[in-house]
């Protein structure tokens, strides 16, 4: 495959952008690494997407990753909320119809971070390992999930000396909470994956953020990997899995005929026998919902919750 993998600056950060051949415009999707991670890491994974481009994994899209060092994408000197919301993708010349954000580590952190402060500039987000923590406040941190501050970051995020305010503004779990109607009304598909064996604690955070995510109806899939670490063996089949999930939003499977003749049904008032589909398709699902629906409905009168997509749950404390 003939890539073109190309180099340049934009103000003060410097990225990567890989780009496959193409008779038409691509999706975007933007690539953003873990702590001191350059533009060279996703120069250095291009064998990677050769391979999924040729098992047909990926879908053809422009790969783009600025340098980021130990930023953690905090508004500072590098306005990076914006950033990648709105310059990096205009430098880009994409249309933002279709752009996606990725992010491992502290990508994670920024790419969710970022999706949940601008939902409508993004068709979907996928966090390998974010680095989160798990709390609204920095009070709600304990030493565990304080593992990974001797690293380094920024002074008012990582550290002895973090600012309380400056977590809780970055926080992608509080963004969710502030932005949550615009994040459901978006369609923002969303993508988070954590090994239970992580290192550095960093599933504890993930699954925070799941919890808060189902408590507050935003649809989600989570993936928790029984013996994954923070990288590892399972890294690049979780990293794999991850652009496959993305694949899957930016080309989603056309309608059936098995569908179409459903809802056709479901429209002339479910008369009569439902259309003959296979069980294991889509189509049955919906024949399945549709003949529920009257049973949801009665449910929904005595119980609002039924008309969530996720349940409220009883306290885990018994």
């Amino acid at each position: 495959m003939n890539l073109s993998v190309e180099r340049h600056e934009l103000g003060a950060v410097s990225y990567a952008v890989i780009t496959p051949p193409a008779d038409g415009p691509l999706p975007l999707c933007i690539v953003l690494m873990g702590g001191g991670g350059t533009r060279e890491h996703l120069v250095a994974c291009q064998p990677l997407f050769e391979k999924w481009w040729a098992e047909g994994v990926m879908p053809p899209m422009i790969l783009a990753t600025p340098t980021a060092g130990m930023s953690y994408y905090l508004d500072d000197p590098v306005h990076w909320d914006s950033f990648l919301a709105e310059e990096f993708p205009a430098a880009l010349k994409h249309d933002g119809s279709k752009t996606v954000l990725m992010g491992i580590s502290m990508g994670g952190y920024g790419a969710l971070k970022v999706a949940f402060a601008y939902p409508e500039r993004f068709q979907a987000v996928a966090a390998m390992q974010p680095m989160l923590e798990p709390g609204f406040h920095d009070a709600d941190i304990g030493a565990r999930n304080r593992i990974h501050h001797p690293s380094g970051g920024p002074a008012g995020l990582i550290g002895a000396g973090r600012d309380p305010a400056v977590f809780e503004a970055n926080n992608p779990a509080s963004r969710a909470h502030q932005n949550a109607p615009q994040i459901r009304n978006s369609g923002l598909a969303i993508y988070i994956d954590a090994g239970d064996q992580d290192f550095v604690n960093a599933h504890d955070g993930a699954e925070f953020l799941h919890r808060v995510l189902w408590d507050l109806d935003i649809s989600h899939e989570y993936h928790l990997v029984r013996g994954g670490d923070h990288g590892g063996p399972t890294f690049v089949p979780r990293m794999r899995a991850a652009f496959a999930w993305l694949a899957s939003v930016l080309a989603p499977t056309a309608k059936t005929a098995h569908e179409a003749a459903v809802e056709e049904w479901i429209r002339d008032g479910m008369k009569g026998n439902p259309p003959a589909v296979p069980p294991s398709s889509k189509a049955f699902l919906q024949i399945m919902r549709a003949q529920l629906q009257p049973v949801r409905d009665e449910a929904a009168a005595k119980d609002p919750s039924t008309a969530r997509r996720f349940g409220v749950l009883p306290s885990l404390v018994p």
